[in-house]
């Protein structure tokens, strides 16, 4: 088991804007303490640092994550939590948040279990690949 505090493991860092979305009941206070300067708010109109979601349903991860990425920054991140184990075909997979990720040009790169019952995917935009051929383009 990790040794930080939960805030510290979603990466919440001095100055963050943050935003979380169906927090299961005792979250938001096991998220104390907070470091210093950050807003816990539903939007921003210069992006959220950071989003997370709690989901149990495969169809509301898909409506909602187009415009949850539409409000990250650039360089911020969406923690997509879902339930652990689960035997319903309605509930999102680590593997269908990865799809579902894809779709919208994010990719995963960190995994966390948040609790005993939620594991999450930290979700960030692709890395554009690095253009291999010189341009032709002569002055």
């Amino acid at each position: 088991m990790s040794t930080l505090s939960l805030s510290a493991l979603l990466g919440i860092r001095t100055g963050m804007r943050v935003s979380v979305i169906h927090p299961p009941e005792g979250f938001l206070a096991r998220l104390e303490p907070l470091p210093a300067g950050v807003a816990l708010i539903e939007n921003s109109k210069t992006g959220l640092d950071l989003t997370i979601l709690f989901t149990t349903k495969k169809t509301e991860l898909v409506e909602k994550l187009p415009g949850l990425a539409r409000g990250m920054a650039v360089t911020g991140h969406i923690w997509v939590c879902f339930p652990a184990a689960t035997e319903s075909s309605q509930v999102p997979t680590e593997d269908f948040v990865r799809m579902a990720a894809l779709e919208v040009g994010l990719s995963d790169d960190k995994k966390v279990v948040v609790d005993v019952g939620w594991t999450a995917l930290r979700l960030a935009w692709k890395p554009r690949t690095p253009r291999l051929d010189k341009p032709q383009i002569t002055a």
